[in-house]
């Protein structure tokens, strides 16, 4: 009995050793997020926003859809170019995000969100003016590059409109 007792404990120990040794850095959250409309929270829309990137990385199609948001069909997406190689991206429609996600991870594109700064709720729409984040990928650098961005959460939908591009070395935000 004290030996199974025992085992159990030391599984129980390896396993939150392993979980704890992949935990990536927290999420720096900032700004306002006071005001949300009923049956809306701020912490929704900080799971749609980690949501979305990790989905984006894995060009997981139902994980965008999912944390995705197209009121009246309208979404944005918008990444400018991070390296000579790189280009300018603008995506309307879920399909063109898909096919844009799809493309990246070809590159094995990995993107890690850092802080979010909100700037309030208007109506149904969290919005943050700085989202800082690294990105990655094969034919970008052979480091990870300093992303800032900005967009919106819509309540109960998803990510709305973001908009991304390389941090100006002028901006003081997170390193």
């Amino acid at each position: 009995m004290v030996r199974i007792f025992c085992a159990a404990v030391g599984l129980q120990l390896l396993l939150i050793g392993s979980a704890s040794a992949q935990q990536s850095t927290p999420l720096k959250i900032r700004g306002d997020t006071t005001g949300a409309p009923r049956g809306c929270s701020a912490a929704s829309g900080i799971s749609a926003i980690s949501a979305w990137f990790a989905a984006f990385t894995d060009a997981d199609s139902a994980g965008l859809a999912k944390a995705s948001s197209t009121p009246n069909g309208r979404f944005v997406f918008s990444i400018a170019k991070f390296a000579t190689s790189d280009t300018f991206i603008r995506a309307r429609t879920f399909e063109e995000l898909l096919a844009y996600a799809r493309a990246r991870a070809r590159q094995r594109e990995r993107m890690t969100v850092q802080e979010v700064r909100f700037n309030g709720w208007r109506g149904q729409v969290l919005q943050w003016d700085r989202l800082y984040f690294t990105r990655s990928a094969n034919d970008l650098s052979d480091k990870a590059l300093r992303g800032v961005g900005k967009g919106g959460y819509w309540c109960g939908q998803g990510v709305w409109y973001l908009h991304l591009a390389p941090r100006p070395d002028i901006d003081r935000g997170r390193r």
